[in-house]
């Protein structure tokens, strides 16, 4: 090496060691930088084992640990709700989103595999997308996950969020050019997070303890693939060449390495002696290590130690709350974090509609605690006897003969205890027998038009947002503009023509108005001299 390379060398090392120094967190850095890392091998760790995202899961305490977390996620059902006006909350199974979220997210996935991968790179890499796919159905169409090692992410100007997809290379394409994605176009989960725009990569910020859990693992390996045995080293008497040690090694290792190998004979020349190195697990207390390690991880991810197969320090009657100290400490923080970015990334009216994980079903208690619950619930006639046998998983009785309560009959209102009638008995009743309902088809009508109308504005804010975008492409060439404008015309109707019918309009006309006010609003912005994206900013209320 030249003098010039040498200092250029000593120059990196030192800015490098600076940077190591100053405390600067790595997790700020782009997931690219991350991966680049790794794969120059200075994700070493103090054990000497490699941990990053992906090879964390080597280690089987990680492994169950993301097991435990996604597979339960998954397995809670996750529904759209609509807020209903007596205070209450139904299922909104007339929204296409519930469709998504509760059964099939995209052609090829399930929910449940759907959910279990999104919640898995969560715990990996801190962060999990989905690009949110349009079309004639309403705003989402399809969830279309996006591995976050190729994501990044940038804050533009305006306060918005761009993010920025590489796709997997190939031999046909090596570099491609990343994908740019809107902010209402992905769906974004993240963990904890210094900048809240990414959030931090758990395996990173734990890799010491994960790097020491998978050396124990290694080391046990290899230890009882040498036969249980330590090491051994071979003296001799004499000096020897080195092609004769060379060989003599390489023999020795082909007629004992590995557990097949074990306890073979082999003929050492003259001279030589084997030596053993005295090696003791139990005063190394390998197995107290690699026990203490699987708590270190379950104390990582916040999952029960007895869930991932470690009994020896739990309790019959406490592993039962520990089970409800998983749904309520573990299990509710990750639901909240899917129900608020779905309520921010997927929901347009959150004041009527919201996503809600049911947990009742992992809260239910053994069968005597549940059946106290229920018994209690039902002496209050807080429920009929159709949603006592739903909880049970049975169906209603025919004819509408479970829709009726029962309470005991030595309940009374205290306000029926007066000077007058200090027994509490009611006297007979006079009034007259509360009137038939009237028929409910209207107001079901009005529902469905409701629904109708949050699937039509939600498809609408995306075709808008498209439009928006566009605008600013072209903002320096007007005739772009014009021709940009007519093709979203065509697009608006060819797209929201089976969403604009179910609310009664004529998507035709709509679309014809809205481009209109579209042109109407950048010609202002033209004579004010506004900037273009102050006039897109909040395109779609503006036109509405």
């Amino acid at each position: 090496m030249t003098v010039d390379e040498i200092d250029l060398a000593r120059q990196a090392a030192e800015d490098e060691d600076a940077a190591m120094a100053s405390g600067d967190v790595v997790e700020l850095r782009s997931n690219l930088g991350r991966i680049f890392e790794e794969i120059k091998d200075t994700r070493r760790t103090a054990s000497g084992v490699n941990v990053s995202p992906e090879t964390a899961l080597e280690c089987s305490a990680v492994l169950a640990c993301v097991r435990v977390l996604s597979e339960s996620m998954a397995a809670m059902p996750m529904n759209v709700m609509r807020r209903r006006p007596d205070g209450g909350a139904e299922i909104a199974t007339d929204q296409h989103l519930h469709d998504i979220l509760a059964y099939q997210p995209n052609s090829w996935m399930t929910s449940f595999e759907f959910k279990e991968l999104m919640q898995s790179w969560l715990l990996l890499w801190g962060n999990a997308y989905a690009y949110i796919k349009g079309g004639k159905k309403g705003g989402v169409t399809e969830l279309i996950p996006l591995h976050p090692s190729r994501m990044e992410i940038k804050r533009l100007e305006n306060g918005k969020l761009q993010y920025l997809y590489r796709e997997a290379t190939t031999l046909v394409a090596p570099i491609q050019e990343p994908t740019k994605y809107r902010q209402d176009e992905i769906f974004h989960l993240r963990w904890l997070s210094s900048d809240g725009v990414t959030g931090f990569v758990p395996t990173t910020i734990s890799r010491d303890a994960i790097g020491l859990a998978r050396a124990t693992e290694l080391y046990s390996g290899a230890f009882f693939g040498n036969g249980a045995r330590g090491g051994v080293y071979i003296s001799v008497e004499h000096p020897q060449k080195p092609e004769a040690l060379s060989r003599f090694k390489a023999a020795w290792d082909e007629a004992h390495r590995g557990p097949a190998n074990a306890y073979k004979t082999i003929v050492m020349p003259f001279g030589f002696r084997k030596n053993q190195d005295d090696v003791r697990n139990d005063t190394n207390q390998l197995i107290e290590t690699r026990r203490y390690q699987v708590e270190e991880c379950a104390r990582i991810f916040r999952v029960p130690v007895h869930m991932l197969g470690e009994v020896t320090k739990v309790r019959h009657s406490t592993a039962e709350q520990a089970a409800i100290d998983f749904v309520t400490f573990s299990l509710i923080p990750w639901c909240r974090r899917w129900e608020l970015a779905c309520r921010r990334d997927l929901v347009v009216d959150d004041k009527n509609y919201f996503v809600q994980f049911d947990v009742n079903s992992l809260m239910a208690g053994d069968y005597a605690a549940r059946s106290q619950f229920l018994r209690e619930m039902w002496n209050m006639g807080a429920l009929d006897i159709d949603e006592l046998r739903a909880q049970i998983g049975y169906n209603p009785l025919p004819d509408g003969q479970g829709k009726k309560r029962f309470v005991q009959v030595n309940m009374q209102l205290l306000d029926a205890f007066t000077p007058n009638n200090p027994t509490g008995q009611n006297p007979a009743s006079t009034e007259q027998p509360p009137a038939a309902p009237a028929d409910e088809q209207p107001a079901i009508d009005a529902q469905q038009r409701a629904a109708a109308e949050v699937t039509f504005k939600t498809a609408l804010r995306r075709l808008a947002g498209i439009e928006a975008a566009g605008v600013l492409e072209r903002r320096n060439k007007p005739e772009k503009i014009t021709a940009w404008l007519d093709s979203m015309q065509a697009r608006m109707i060819d797209e929201l023509r089976d969403a604009a019918e179910a609310t009664g309009r004529n998507i035709g006309q709509f679309a014809v108005d809205w481009t209109n006010r579209s042109r109407e609003l950048l010609l202002e912005c033209h004579r004010s001299g506004q900037k273009y994206e102050s006039a897109t900013e909040d395109w779609c209320a503006k036109h509405l």
